[in-house]
């Protein structure tokens, strides 16, 4: 007789197949009452149909599977996750069934997963903590098991296949959070978040200290007069006047922005005698006043200003031609 270890004060699922006898049906649930006490309940549950049953979500803190004997059932995906739906967060699996221990693909056999096949089935169903153990299966079991697969010649294959299954227990636990669940996230920063220094210099760092290479005098704060540059120029009529060979810059200030043109140095004195008496006189009069006094249409415009019977005279640059 396989004895359960139910907690009390709790809620618990026993699942167990049908070819599980009456009699042990019965002392398991007596058992089970007992140990769960006053306050703990006990819920039972075929293994064949426990898919389609309407269990309720979030009830039960543990759920013993396939755990009595005799049975040759497997757990398919859809009762692993049937089983995460009615656990509540944080409830604990425990499972049990026949595996085979080495791979028998030139056997037909309606037990063909290894543990490892079991173990990931259980953590893709959503399961957390996974732990397996595995024992070799007897002789006297696995003639249990062809019995049971209602094989004809149960000797034989027992003969064939001795020591090629296994039988695995599991203990697996759901996650502590309800599928769906939601959850609060704060994005805000602690009101007191110690700032982390950017640039931090260890101590003895190999520089030398700046300090140390300023003498008294570097450390005496210079007066307006040492600032002010040095006037040695020669003074002339009341002013400063760059010497011949100035070094400090006063000729390039007194030459900046002249420039001069020597234009007559080449030109040749020439006088143009002008005319002053036209053919035609202006019809204001005022031809000898100047261009102020002049109209627009006065022979002498452009011309200085003359006394009448005058003869002007230009010389110089003035009477050549502009081009």
């Amino acid at each position: 007789m396989v004895v359960l270890t139910i907690q009390p004060e709790k809620s618990t699922l026993i699942v167990a197949a049908s070819t599980v006898e009456q009699e042990l049906w019965t002392k398991t649930k007596t058992a089970a009452v007992e140990q769960a006490g006053p306050n703990g309940s006990i819920a039972f549950e075929l293994f064949e149909r426990v898919a389609d049953a309407p269990l309720p979500k979030s009830t039960y803190d543990t759920i013993h599977s396939n755990l009595l004997t005799p049975s040759v059932s497997v757990h398919a995906p859809a009762i692993l996750s049937r089983y995460l739906s009615t656990l509540k967060a944080g409830g604990h699996l425990v499972l049990e069934e026949p595996i085979v221990l080495v791979s028998l693909d030139n056997t037909v056999c309606p037990v063909t997963r290894q543990q490892h096949e079991l173990v990931s089935m259980l953590k893709l169903a959503g399961f957390v903590d996974v732990i397996a153990t595995v024992e070799t299966v007897s002789d006297q079991r696995l003639a249990t098991f062809f019995t049971l697969w209602g094989a004809t010649r149960v000797e034989q294959a027992v003969e064939r296949l001795s020591g090629k299954f296994g039988w695995v227990h599991v203990e697996a636990k759901k996650p502590a959070y309800e599928v769906g669940q939601k959850m609060t996230l704060r994005f805000n920063k602690p009101a007191q978040a110690a700032k982390k220094a950017v640039w931090t210099m260890a101590e003895d760092d190999g520089l030398e200290d700046e300090d140390t290479l300023l003498d008294e005098d570097d450390l005496v704060k210079p007066s307006k007069a040492s600032l002010t540059r040095p006037d040695d120029c020669e003074l002339t009529d009341g002013k400063r006047k760059a010497c011949k060979n100035c070094t400090c810059g006063r000729a390039d200030e007194e030459n900046a922005g002249i420039v001069s043109l020597d234009l007559e140095d080449d030109m040749e004195d020439e006088v143009v005698e002008v005319d002053p008496i036209a053919k035609k006189v202006g019809g204001c009069g005022s031809c000898a006043l100047g261009d102020a006094f002049r109209c627009s249409t006065c022979p002498y415009m452009g011309m200085p200003a003359f006394n009448p019977g005058e003869k002007i005279t230009l010389g110089g640059q003035f009477g050549m031609d502009d081009i």
